[in-house]
């Protein structure tokens, strides 16, 4: 049990560290700080990406001296609200890692390891030999085989989802992440959930982070893991907070996570990650010009639209699994049919079944806007917030219902004009 202090910081603890990774993997890097240091205490507490952001702009107890997670969006928003200390003398130079860069330009996030997103499935899978590109996985071929998790609960799959609206644009990338939801066996409720389904057979192929791949399963084998190609990597990243840049033990984890010790045992194969340090590259096989840097990618604009994107991706898949897989399932199907793609009267309703399951009720220029990002904020009174959200959600929820309903109205008439002709009825 904790004992806080009036300021909110855990009194018995040298060092309080939020973080969003599994023991398995911080606990090493802890107990080997321990060792160096001299600390006696030191406390770690467990969240999801969504959760850590929450806990950290609501001033949560205990109050975190160290915050440390692998979206670099998580950090972006943060440091937004000014939840972050900064320290811009830090900041390393990106010539020194092959112009990568790795740490937030104001000195407000440092990254310690290099990550990927891409695909896993059960070990030595041949199938993962061959390059993936993001919109293959809305091919019929994956129907029913995929997992991923939600990217309310997931930092990780939220970068995924943000990256891929960035690389397709608003309204193609938003059809892109309905047809791969067509394909969706399940939605989990953390990352580790998709490399858990994975290795147990509930789905055959999970979209998420190399490190959960590529750590070792209980049998002693890893997973399969593929980068999509063109591939993307980013900095898993620690920050201090405001309250933290009063602890001198503060910086110092963070100089340590990027230091030698630290960055070799990245390479243990418990861990597996990808280390900053480009000495150790060639060890884990890792060379930046076969990857798309995601730190190309707009993370202000990502940070600002991040509730907005989550909340449209639960109403739109989330929520919605089921019925998304069977109309996408309907839609392919006809889509295929000689009689209905040959017939004047049902190629419009082709069409406007696609646009229905591929549209979302939000233009991008509304998604961007920090004025929709407030309505979702954790930082609003709670009275404001629940207002506001309910009212935003509602009409979402309503919207989606009437554009799935006219789908489910559609489909059924070019299945009746379909059966008519098998069945020699004249139309």
């Amino acid at each position: 049990m904790l004992v806080f202090a009036t300021s909110g910081k855990a009194a018995a603890c040298d060092l309080t560290i939020l973080t969003s990774y599994p023991s398995s993997f911080y606990k090493p890097f802890v107990d080997l700080f321990i060792a160096r240091n001299g600390a006696t205490d030191i406390c770690v507490q467990n969240k999801n990406t969504i959760g850590l952001i929450s806990h950290v702009r609501e001033n949560r107890r205990p109050v975190p001296d160290v915050v440390w997670a692998s979206s670099p969006v998580a950090f972006e928003l943060l440091d937004q609200h000014g939840a972050l200390a900064r320290f811009p003398e830090k900041v390393g130079n990106p010539a020194d890692s092959a112009d990568i860069t790795v740490d937030s330009p104001n000195g407000s996030r440092f990254g310690f390891a290099l990550s990927t997103i891409g695909v896993m499935s059960v070990p030595n899978d041949a199938s993962l030999q061959t390059p993936i590109e993001i919109a293959d996985l809305a091919s019929s071929k994956y129907s029913g085989m995929l997992g991923m998790s939600s990217p309310s609960r997931s930092g990780t799959t939220h970068l995924f989802v943000e990256s891929l609206l960035q690389q397709y644009g608003w309204q193609k990338g938003w059809a892109l992440l309905s047809q791969i939801g067509g394909n969706l066996a399940t939605v989990t409720a953390r990352s580790f959930g998709v490399r858990d389904g994975v290795a147990r057979g509930r789905f055959d192929y999970g979209i998420g982070i190399d490190f959960l791949a590529q750590a070792q399963l209980p049998s002693g084998s890893k997973l399969a893991f593929r980068s999509f190609s063109p591939g993307w990597y980013f900095p898993a990243s620690i920050a201090v907070t405001g309250l933290g840049a009063n602890n001198v033990l503060s910086l110092g984890f963070v100089n340590f996570l990027r230091g030698q010790e630290a960055q070799e045992l990245l390479l243990d194969p418990e861990i597996q990650r990808i280390p900053i340090d480009p000495a150790l590259w060639p060890k884990v096989g890792f060379s930046p010009s076969d990857y798309k840097p995601v730190h190309r990618l707009d993370l202000k604009l990502a940070a600002t639209r991040m509730a907005v994107v989550n909340a449209l991706f639960d109403d739109m898949i989330t929520h919605r699994l089921l019925e998304i897989r069977k109309l996408w399932d309907a839609l392919l199907r006809l889509e295929s049919s000689q009689v209905i793609r040959q017939s004047d009267s049902m190629r419009p309703l082709l069409a406007a079944v696609r646009e229905s399951l591929e549209s979302v009720p939000v233009a991008a220029f509304m998604a961007n806007e920090q004025s929709f990002e407030r309505v979702f904020s954790d930082a609003v009174s709670p009275e404001t917030a629940v207002a506001g959200r309910l009212r935003v959600q509602d009409s979402w929820s309503n919207d989606f219902s009437q554009r799935f309903k006219s789908a489910r109205e559609l489909i059924a008439r070019m299945e009746s004009f379909q059966s008519h002709l098998d069945s020699g009825v004249e139309q």
